[in-house]
């Protein structure tokens, strides 16, 4: 009995353990750091933070330590109201404070002398320089992810848009099966390479198998296992050099993907991306033979919605979002066949200029019109009768 307790005890010390770990990372959230001060530069500690997430009106809060410093964990991707209280100062307030997946944000606060009920409200907010760590990266969201152009609308295509990384997804002259790519905070990146290309198919950039791959056998650029389509991301980040301690597993890019999320008013769309060759030019062999344009067209739709799925209660509420997407594409294509002619058909076969009529009786071709008398050009075989299988030996 008393192995099991001490059993169970490691357990729960394990897990508290590993969430610890993982709060102090932010692979697929952000960051909000900052020092509050008094007007003579002396730090202020005690004093209260409010991080306000206007999507879903959640708040958090923190305290500053002695050192005048605060900070927020996880923090997912959006927008934020800021908030800083102390007894004897005016009310500082930082509204749309920007956070992004991966990068820290920092804010340091200078509290005027004054009562809690006068509020001074700072406009520019999150500008200073980001000094927590010295990562080289750069972060798209929002418009940019709708508005940029990309492969098969799988926002890995804009893994090559980062400085530093070639067409082919290879990072800083690392080998382009280096990279590596967190979804939402896990591990989406390919057992067997970091590109999804070399030793397996991807799911993503290129799902049909090969019939949209336009990188030279790398499809689309590398990706992650999991399909990544724009409608579904809410910002994106590649980290190209200089990756954090929550970065160990190659020498390539850190591609993180934060999804998004459920907010209080109900939110989402439908697509749908249509491409066909109505308006291609149809090859030299179809129009020889006056084949029309094989028909070909792909359609990749779907649709996205997020918002409350209960209402609130223990003092949360609960969100959800969901996204699917569908990829369609019936091809057709002009297959070449060697068949038999029509003089072929009824037993004639020429070889060398000269016509052999397999048939014991006349014979016309169907083409030309000319009748051919039965065996006609058989006389050098046995008996004057064509064999087939030696007709081009006597041609």
């Amino acid at each position: 009995m008393r192995s099991m307790k001490l059993t169970l005890f490691l357990l729960i010390v394990l897990c508290v353990g590993s969430s610890l770990s993982l709060w102090a990372q932010a692979s697929s959230s952000g960051t909000v750091v900052g020092t509050v001060a008094d007007p003579s530069g002396a730090v202020v500690n005690g004093a209260t933070v409010t991080l306000l997430d206007k999507a879903t009106n959640s708040a958090r809060t923190a305290t500053t330590n002695d050192a005048g410093r605060y900070i927020f964990v996880n923090v997912p991707p959006g927008t934020y109201d800021v908030t800083i209280t102390k007894q004897g100062f005016a009310t500082m307030k930082a509204p749309d404070v920007a956070v992004k997946v991966g990068t820290p944000t920092t804010l340091n606060s200078t509290l005027q002398v004054g009562g809690t009920t006068v509020e001074v409200e700072v406009k520019a907010a999150g500008t200073e320089l980001q000094t927590m760590n010295a990562t080289v990266g750069n972060t798209i969201t929002g418009v940019a992810l709708d508005s940029l152009p990309s492969l098969n609308r799988d926002i890995a295509t804009f893994v090559e848009l980062q400085p530093g990384v070639s067409p082919d997804g290879s990072v800083a002259g690392a080998v382009v099966d280096q990279s590596s790519f967190q979804l939402d905070g896990g591990n989406n990146t390919n057992d067997m390479d970091g590109s999804m290309s070399i030793y397996t198919a991807t799911f993503a950039g290129d799902p049909t198998g090969g019939v949209s791959n336009q990188s030279n056998a790398v499809a689309a650029g590398p990706t992650g296992v999991l399909p990544t389509p724009s409608d579904s991301v809410e910002e994106f980040k590649v980290n190209s050099a200089n990756q954090t301690a929550d970065f160990n597993s190659s020498s390539g890019a850190q591609v993180q993907v934060a999804t998004r999320r459920g907010t209080n008013a109900f939110h989402g769309s439908i697509y749908d991306y249509y491409l066909d060759n109505k308006f291609s030019a149809n090859t030299w062999d179809n129009n020889l033979t006056g084949t029309p344009v094989p028909n070909w067209h792909r359609s990749r739709f779907g649709f996205r919605v997020g918002g409350p799925m209960l209402p609130k209660m223990l003092g949360g509420r609960t969100y959800f979002f969901f996204n699917y997407e569908g990829y369609r594409w019936p091809n057709s294509q002009t297959w070449e066949r060697i068949v038999p002619s029509a003089a072929m058909r009824v037993g004639l076969l020429t070889f060398g200029g000269t016509t052999y009529n397999l048939n014991p009786t006349p014979t016309t071709d169907p083409t030309t019109g000319i009748t051919y008398a039965g065996d006609a050009g058989c006389s050098n075989f046995p008996q004057g009768v064509c064999d087939p299988r030696r007709v081009h030996a006597h041609a």
